[in-house]
């Protein structure tokens, strides 16, 4: 294989594991722009256990039986909408 093509594929494995990330501090999902990816109306999900419960004051499992209207004005006081 010559170096070209194994830099190219050093580069596929960055660009994968960027996209795939699936958590992010509660300080880049605060800021803008949003990290490459993310959902904005879904900023929650995005968040270790660790941060959510700082950010939003709760554990997951209690947020999720919260009713929607309850959880996006949760994510609004919390700088997370």
């Amino acid at each position: 294989m010559s170096s070209k093509v194994c830099n190219q594929i050093i580069l596929v494995e960055e660009v994968l594991a960027r996209l795939c990330q699936s958590t992010y501090p509660l300080e880049a999902l605060q800021g803008r722009p949003l990290p490459q990816g993310v959902d904005p109306l879904r900023l929650e999900v995005y968040l270790s256990d660790e941060d959510f419960e700082k950010a939003l004051e709760m554990k997951r499992e209690e947020y999720e039986t919260l009713p929607g209207w309850k959880q996006v004005n949760l994510k609004k006081a919390k700088g997370l909408f």
